[in-house]
């Protein structure tokens, strides 16, 4: 027997093996038989340009399938070794269950196709002809799938083949016979090579992720290389009338995002970055599309990078230590998943355990300005970080003190003291640098306070900062002061 390999498994989650469980041979045509199928030949019916439900649903194409050596025997080897391990079965009998079901439901195919052949209908007049339908409803779905599957048979081109869908979507609509055309259009929206021809080619995984999630959650905009269909199809998942599409269109994403190919870049930092992005994209507000198993993939596709050489070899492009500092806190605000999280925090752990952590981030021949600017960076991401609240507080403590003493070295005040020109430019000066960020909110930005009101009580300091200014000029200068000293605690 044929034994299932990882993908395999990944392709048939146990809820798709249960609700496939083919018992008699009306099961052999279901949706979910279809579905299981379709997983398992994939590669036969895309080079044939057909869903799973053609399959099923023609001789011509399970003859196709007879003469293919061995492809269908491993796809129902596969199954049957699944389902079995699902119910705690011998495989062996399983395999001989299932073999016996398919050969009597293609036996009833073929015989029906020599003596009651499918009618030839078209798109207009489907709905006509399933109205003529008699007998169980079993039966009738049946009828309609081969007709249906007749009419496509002269669509070789999966754009032609989902352009007539959806017209027929469209005529159907409100008609009991609207759910199948629904669940073949599904079927397409599984094949990459259709959604190629849909959506596009992309240049990365990238785009057609972001398509597709798009799609899902009814974000999707048209554009000139999309063919026009697609804007019906988004619609459809939209309003809700094609939940079986919604469901195709997370599955490819799911499929998608299982790929070997880098999502962005082979780059690691672009792509950790990327990464991110689509989760964000990704996130419905309450959960992420794809559920657990999306989130596993973004989480193993991040792991490739994040890891300990991987870290490491970015670390070493930042020469500067509080860079190293910096990006590291950086990469914190953009990982996915609790592994990855728990792995980065070993380095951030390492990192601010040094205990010359201050003398080692504060030396260095850089400019005191944007190494200031830099810790206050670090500072506010730890704030606002997932580390524990313990870790928080003393690692933002740091920070301030590296600061400080910083702030020492450099005599950052005093040099603007000395050469800022008159109170007013003083002023503005250390107004220019609280903007940018450069200051931690605490002590140091408590020092910053004390000189603005030193230079503002300055006997020049009004006349120096509104010059010749009178009128609706004076006041509007007053108004701009009082309102960017009020925003760092500071009242004129």
């Amino acid at each position: 027997m044929a034994i299932p390999t990882k993908d395999d498994v990944e392709a048939a989650p146990e809820a798709l093996l249960e609700g496939a469980y083919c018992t008699k041979v009306e099961d052999f045509f279901s949706p979910g038989s279809r579905d299981l199928i379709g997983r398992f030949l994939t590669n036969f019916t895309e080079s044939l340009v057909i869903t799973p439900t053609e399959l099923v649903f023609s001789a011509k194409y399970q003859k196709r399938l007879n003469d293919a050596g061995r492809v269908m025997m491993n796809a129902v080897d596969k199954i049957a070794t699944l389902q079995a391990k699902l119910k705690g079965e011998s495989a062996a009998q399983r395999l001989r269950d299932l073999n016996t079901l398919i050969s009597a439901g293609m036996k009833k195919l073929w015989d029906d196709e020599k003596d009651k052949p499918a009618p030839t209908v078209t798109a207009e007049g489907f709905s006509a002809y399933c109205a003529t339908l008699k007998g169980s409803q079993v039966e009738k779905d049946y009828a309609a799938n081969r007709a249906l599957t007749e009419l496509l048979f002269s669509h070789k081109v999966w754009k032609d083949k989902v352009s007539i869908l959806v017209k027929m979507f469209g005529l159907t609509k409100g008609k009991d016979e609207n759910r199948h055309i629904e669940q073949v259009l599904s079927e397409c929206l599984k094949s990459d090579p259709a959604l190629d021809q849909m959506l596009g080619l992309c240049e990365t995984l990238e785009e057609r992720c972001n398509d597709l999630a798009d799609l899902w959650k009814g974000e999707w905009k048209q554009r000139d290389t999309a063919h026009a269909a697609m804007e019906t199809i988004a619609a459809m998942i939209n309003d809700g009338s094609a939940p079986n599409c919604k469901a195709s269109v997370e599955y490819s994403l799911l499929r998608t995002l299982a790929s070997k190919m880098p999502l962005r870049s082979a780059e690691p930092e672009i792509e950790i970055t990327a990464l991110f992005d689509l989760f964000k994209r990704m996130w419905t507000g309450t959960t992420l599309i794809g559920g657990a198993k999306a989130l596993t993939s973004l989480e193993r596709r991040q792991a490739r990078h994040l890891n300990k050489e991987g870290v490491t070899d970015l670390l070493r492009e930042r020469k500067v230590l509080s860079d190293r500092y910096a990006f590291l806190m950086q990469l914190s605000t953009i990982t996915v998943g609790q592994g990855n999280r728990a792995m980065l925090k070993t380095f951030i752990d390492h990192y601010f355990g040094d205990k010359d952590f201050v003398p080692r981030v504060v030396t260095g021949q850089e400019p005191p300005v944007p190494k200031l600017q830099t810790l206050a960076g670090i500072h506010r991401t730890i704030k606002a970080s997932w580390l524990p609240d313990g870790d928080k507080a003393a690692y933002m403590a740091q920070m301030e003190a590296a600061q400080i003493q910083l702030l020492k070295n450099s005599r950052l005040f005093d040099q603007i003291d000395k050469k800022g020109g008159g109170p007013a430019q003083k002023v503005l000066t250390l107004l220019d640098l609280c903007r940018k960020g450069t200051f931690i909110d605490g002590v140091n930005m408590e020092a910053v306070r004390q000189l603005l009101n030193t230079y503002i009580r300055d006997p020049g300091f009004m006349t120096d900062y509104l010059g010749t200014a009178s009128g609706e000029e004076k006041e509007r200068k007053m108004m701009l002061l009082t309102k960017t000293l009020a925003s760092i605690g500071v009242t004129v």
